[in-house]
């Protein structure tokens, strides 16, 4: 099984690439690739055609962190968009384009708290579906979720149609969706699905981690 890591998103809330935030002393994106290659031996990071790989960023409190190029081994890939500027649904295309494993976990770059436990229960939940959806009480988690590469001509499919929130894509495809109460005794707090969108959520993630 592989972890896809959506990296290619525009920023445009954050004002910077997020791909290039660094949170506790390392940058965000190494961070999930060192976290999810040890629980899926597997990682393909999505991005951007034009999207130029992170290499050194430093955070608002000074820290720098490590360079992207020593996270690079012969398990990391880096997948380009074939759909670019579609939004997320591009990114999962591509990345279970690029995938070789059946089964993959999907998240976005800027979920620092993202627990791979949780994903791996997620996967688990997959049997005879072709995808598994978190549902917790604020609505489902698309980019928090399990597919199969089977998935793959649905969502060409929907893309090609224009149909490209990924929330339309799913009404196509055989989902499961994972209950909160199912969830909350790998991750009590949910805090796998807190991600970064603007300078203050950052912020308030630096304060988190600096205090747990």
């Amino acid at each position: 099984m592989a972890a896809i890591i959506l990296a290619g998103g525009l920023s445009s809330r954050m004002g910077a690439d997020k791909s290039r935030l660094a949170i506790d002393g390392t940058g965000i994106l190494q961070l999930l690739v060192k976290r999810f290659g040890e629980a899926m031996g597997r990682v393909i990071v999505v991005v951007r055609p034009d999207q130029q790989p992170p290499v050194l960023v430093r955070s608002d409190d000074g820290t720098v962190a490590a360079s992207w190029h020593e996270t690079r081994t012969e398990r990391l890939t880096i997948a380009q968009d074939i759909y670019p500027g579609v939004g997320p649904l591009g990114g999962l295309h591509a990345g279970l384009a690029a995938s070789p494993d059946d089964e993959n976990f999907v998240l976005a770059c800027d979920m620092p708290f993202a627990e791979p436990r949780l994903a791996v229960f997620i996967l688990s939940r997959l049997a005879g579906r072709d995808a598994a959806v978190p549902m917790p009480a604020r609505g489902p988690e698309p980019l928090y979720a399990a597919y199969r590469k089977s998935c793959l001509p649905t969502i060409e499919s929907s893309i090609e149609a224009g149909r490209l929130r990924v929330r339309e894509a799913l009404r196509d495809l055989n989902v499961v969706y994972v209950p909160e109460e199912e969830m909350r005794p790998l991750d009590p707090d949910l805090r796998s699905f807190r991600n970064i969108n603007t300078p203050e959520d950052y912020r308030e993630a630096l304060r988190i981690m600096r205090s747990s």
